[in-house]
């Protein structure tokens, strides 16, 4: 029997044990870093990489961030599922974050943000829940600080001409070198000049001579390898400054007779073309400067955070007067100082250099707008822009214009070349800010209404994000509102492209739908069914989209089949779409908030000068934030008094680099250490409204009673209108009995020998009853007629002789200068019908010479007419109606004030 070797036994032993080892510590979760050192340059944010390998979730862990100089002090602490800085460095605090959306991926890299020089060195990234053995990683930090070479003419040397070259503010310690025109490293006359500051950064100063050449083009360069940046700058010898020698004069001399004989006309022509091309192109340069500042005129004002700087340039080349210059320097925030340099912004010229100063200092708020507008709006533009060649000409000249095959192409096709262009561009996104300023040029139509879908599609896609249930298309006809909707799942479609073509895994259904569509060609379909990922059939998917004669309609398709194919998709990008917007949005609250809190301080500074007592410990906490500088912080230490503290305080507020973020900080400190100084400038404040909402309620009150006042007159008016009502009623029933005539007229008449007067004697008179007049004898045997008897016997009714006696009861010879002019038919005619009219309206038009006018021959003829209203009631109605217009009058006053 054979034995298996020994040797043998003991390699396979070794060869498991191995295999288990290199196992067990490939699944075993590590914390790796970068192997290289991270470069910063002062003042930037930078990040810190540290992460889990294999990925794993760092959520629930314990993630500890730590200098190897400081020993006690946390850089950052992230535990509990959230940060926790308690025993953070002073020097750290406010500048730390960590990326917690990306923990779940095990990515704890801590960013780093406004760095200084005092930031280098070496940091530990620390998971101490880790059960593996590489619990730690550390990485290097360098902080470095540059600054562009100034270069200068001293004066000359022999036949030569001495430069110097100067450059300060660096670190770590760079080298200087000069260079001519071919990029030879020249001889220097002598070593580098060195000097470090007090702040620990260096200056360094060299000069070289140098003799005339072709082009008398040199330059300085300053590099440091250890931060790897270089800064050069270049600088030209004018010929007349070199030392002349009589050999090169007779030369130079001859050489321009050459030159002038050789000359001609269409060289000079020429010439001339070529400055006209040149003052057109300048001039052309200046208009588009001026049409994207006034086209983005409240984006710039709420974007740029340095005009002040921009001013104070513009002041120097005596654009702007000294008097804006001081105001916009004395502005509280950034957002006051773009509004009043918009202000001074008035000709064309000032606008441009506006411009031209604007993108040298904050280049990313002007490229920004125009590559985004390019990008949001791709297939819009593809479809609306006509003048596509003049734009290759100015963009591509070489790579595009010149191409022949380009008049062979229609517009979509052009402008789609020139898409492709724009991305393979070097600096993609600044020669994308170039070609919308172009389009603002040539294509402003196009620009505006693309403007205008932006302003609904910010509205509908607020709407989409939140809740796809609620739509406000139904303000828009049907037609519009299709249009709308198609727009906005193109615009979503062409946003999340690369999204899309990585994540959607059935392209090729898609397709299918789109080809059953007749949207998309058979050799197209048949391409995309034959790709083998998913990612190559979504890449020759987007292509065919983007090739379609009605481009926005075929991707709104696309979005629907997607959206019904792979829903989950299109939910989180609308998820990641919200999130980005709250985002954006809390970031606009902040600088809101901010904005306010700098206003409070600005606008009750003196107040605060002569009230807060506590300036020494608002400043060391700003100095703790790195907000105002050490020197400042000892000159406010070491003020006398309080108010001196906040005068000083005051200047480093206005003195600092983000004046708004900085006067933020001081009232949120402010609140913390003295509340009530707020709450008292609150409550000042608040006086006012609070007098003038009490007047109002006084007002209010007085209304509120002079209407209840008013009903009630009112209503008592109705009751005085409605017994007159019923006293005219009681007349009218009165004067028409037979038996009510002859009590009441009879004794008189015939006092006065005027008895047996019969109506129908009267001139004009008609005898016999009228149409639809009742005799004598139909009157007494209506219903409920009473005889004169009857009435005779009635409660309370006179006899004629006590009628006779009542006060103010006229006698017939009183009557008869009343009925000088004899009766008239109408009077009669209403007398006995009880419904006399006492309108004055229709008296004047009746009325004959010596007649009384209707009321006053109201007032005497009512004892005639028996019981009724007496002139008191009517006077005391009248005095009443008075009262009820004077307070009507009364309550519009108070409305009117109120």
């Amino acid at each position: 029997m054979k034995t298996f070797p020994t040797s043998a036994v003991w390699c396979l032993g070794i060869l498991f044990i191995s295999v288990s080892l290199i196992t067990t510590g490939s699944s075993e979760v590590q914390v790796v870093g970068p192997a290289d050192p991270v470069d910063a340059l002062a003042g930037d944010d930078i990040i810190l990489p540290c992460s889990l390998k294999p990925k794993a979730s760092a959520e629930t862990m314990i993630v500890r961030w730590t200098r190897l100089n400081l020993t006690t002090e946390n850089v950052h602490l992230y535990r509990d599922g959230r940060d926790s800085n308690e025993d953070q460095s002073p020097s750290y605090r406010g500048r730390t974050s960590m990326f917690n959306e990306e923990l779940k991926n095990g990515n704890v890299s801590l960013k780093l943000t406004r760095v200084t020089l005092s930031d280098a060195g070496s940091y530990m990234c620390f998971i101490p829940t880790l059960t593996s053995q590489v619990k730690e990683t550390t990485v290097q930090l360098l902080v470095g600080a540059v600054s562009q070479p100034v270069t200068s003419i001293i004066g000359t040397k022999g036949g030569g001409v001495v430069l110097k070259c100067e450059s300060g503010g660096w670190f770590p310690e760079p080298e200087m070198e000069w260079l001519d025109s071919s990029g030879t490293i020249l001889p220097a006359d002598g070593p580098p000049e060195r000097h470090r500051d007090p702040e620990g950064l260096y200056t360094v100063r060299r000069h070289v001579t140098v003799n005339q050449t072709d082009t008398n083009r040199f330059t300085c360069r300053v590099n440091q390898t250890e931060i790897n940046h270089l800064k050069e700058t270049e600088i030209h010898v004018p010929d007349d400054v070199f030392p002349k020698s009589h050999v090169g004069l007779i030369v130079g001399l001859l050489a321009a007779a050459v030159v002038v004989l050789t000359a001609s006309a269409g060289g000079v022509y020429w010439w001339r073309k070529h400055m006209k091309v040149k003052d057109y192109k300048l001039e052309q340069e200046k208009r588009r400067d001026v049409l994207f500042v006034d086209r983005h005129k409240d984006h710039l004002i709420q974007r740029v955070s340095k005009g002040k700087s921009i001013a104070s340039e513009l002041h120097q080349k005596d654009l702007i007067p000294d008097e804006m210059n001081s105001q916009i320097s004395a502005a509280g925030t950034s957002q006051d100082q773009m509004r009043l340099l918009f202000k001074a912004l008035g000709r064309k010229k000032v606008k441009s250099d506006f411009y031209r100063i604007l993108l040298d200092l904050e280049p990313d708020v002007v490229i920004e707008v125009g590559a985004s507008f390019v990008d949001d709006h791709k297939d819009q533009l593809i479809q609306k822009v006509t003048q596509v060649k003049p734009i290759m000409y100015e963009l591509f000249y070489e790579e595009l214009y010149g191409n022949i095959k380009i008049n062979q192409m229609n517009r979509q096709e052009q402008m789609r070349l020139l898409y492709e262009a724009l991305e393979e561009a070097e600096d993609t996104r600044r020669v994308k800010s170039d070609f919308y300023r172009i389009l603002l040029d040539l294509e402003p139509d196009v620009v505006k209404d693309l403007d205008i879908y932006d302003d609904y599609f910010g509205l509908f896609n607020l709407i989409d994000i939140y809740d796809d249930d609620i739509s406000l298309f139904n303000l828009f006809e049907e037609e519009q509102r299709q249009r709308w909707e198609e727009l906005r799942d193109a615009q979503f479609v062409t946003r999340h492209k690369d999204h899309l073509i990585q994540n959607v895994s059935k392209g090729k259904s898609i397709a299918s739908e789109l080809h059953q569509k007749d949207l998309i060609p058979d050799e197209m379909n048949s391409q995309i069914s034959a790709a083998r990922t998913s990612q190559d059939q979504m890449r020759l998917l987007f292509k065919a989209l983007e090739e379609a004669e009605n481009t926005t309609r075929v991707k709104s398709t696309f979005y629907r089949i997607l959206l019904d194919l792979e829903p989950d998709v299109v939910k989180d990008l609308k998820k990641e779409q919200r999130q980005r917007w709250e985002e954006r949005e809390k970031k606009r609250r902040e600088e809101l908030e901010e904005q306010s809190d700098a206003q409070f301080v600005n606008k009750h500074k003196d107040h605060l000068i002569q009230m807060v007592s506590k300036g020494e410990s608002i400043a060391s906490e700003l100095h703790q934030k790195d907000l105002i500088p050490d020197e400042m912080n000892s000159q406010i230490s070491a003020a006398g008094t309080s108010q001196d503290q906040m005068r000083l305080l005051f200047k480093a507020l206005e003195e600092a680099e983000d004046t708004t973020r900085v006067k933020s900080t001081f009232y949120k400190i402010l609140l913390d250490l003295e509340p009530d100084v707020v709450k008292d400038l609150n409550v000042n404040k608040m006086k006012a409204p609070k007098k003038l909402r009490k007047e109002n309620e006084k007002l209010r009150k007085e209304n509120e009673k002079l209407r209840k006042e008013n009903e009630k007159l009112r209503k008592e008016n109705d009751e005085l209108k409605e017994k007159l009502r019923k006293a005219e009623e009681t007349n009218q029933s009165l004067s028409t009995s037979p038996g009510g005539q002859q009590k009441t007229q009879t004794p008189s008449q015939k006092s006065e020998g005027i008895e047996g007067m019969e109506m129908e004697s009267l001139p004009g008179r008609k005898s016999g009853p009228g149409p639809g007049r009742k005799s004598a004898p139909e009157m007494e045997s209506l219903p409920g007629r009473k005889s004169a008897p009857e009435m005779e016997s009635l409660p309370g009714r006179k006899s004629a002789p006590e009628m006779e006696s009542l006060p103010g009861r006229k006698s017939a010879p009183e009557m008869k200068p009343l009925l000088a002019a004899g009766p008239q038919k109408e009077d009669l005619y209403d007398l006995e019908r009880g419904g006399r009219d006492t309108t004055e309206f229709n008296y004047r038009e009746t009325i004959p010479s010596g007649r009384k006018s209707g009321p006053e021959k109201e007032m005497e003829m009512k004892p005639l007419l028996g019981p009724g209203p007496q002139k008191d009631d009517l006077d005391e109605l009248e005095r009443e109606e008075e009262l009820l217009q004077n307070l009507t009058m009364c309550y519009r006053v108070t409305i009117e004030r109120l």
